[in-house]
């Protein structure tokens, strides 16, 4: 029998945040995603486009991505490095929108998270950079 080998638990805390992330984006709650996956003073940076700087702002750019038809957000985190309070993420992203009634449009990126954690001891997302691959 193959021996099963536990995930650190700090990968299995990131791992949960991306999917948490994901689950917030399609029930479209925009509170709950920057809540949870977010630092205070975290940034966004997004391609062509200036930085995003704390909470509030970064919850506004999500509220505008759900206005403009956002559904939902895939990440397949491939890699995924932690230390005691520093912590990284690589990987790929797909967001469909829905562009036009019934009509979906799905964007193709990668993207890098920086994490920190937080004084109540988790992880939240102090740089968030991602772009699409066109």
């Amino acid at each position: 029998m193959p021996e099963v080998v536990a995930l650190n638990p700090n990968v299995r805390e990131l791992q949960s945040l991306d999917e948490e992330l994901a689950r917030s984006v399609r029930q479209r709650d925009s509170e709950r995603l920057v809540e949870l996956f977010y630092a205070e003073d975290a940034e966004l940076h997004f391609a062509g486009r200036p930085p995003i700087q704390g909470k509030d702002a970064i919850h506004d750019f999500w509220i505008a991505l759900f206005r403009s038809g956002l559904v939902d957000a895939k990440l397949e985190t491939g890699q995924i490095e932690a230390d005691r309070n520093i912590a990284y993420g690589v990987g790929r992203y797909a967001l469909t929108m829905e562009t036009h009634p019934g009509l979906l449009h799905t964007e193709l990126g990668k993207y890098l998270v920086v994490y920190r954690r937080a004084a109540d001891g988790r992880w939240r997302a102090a740089f968030d950079c991602f772009s699409p691959n066109s």
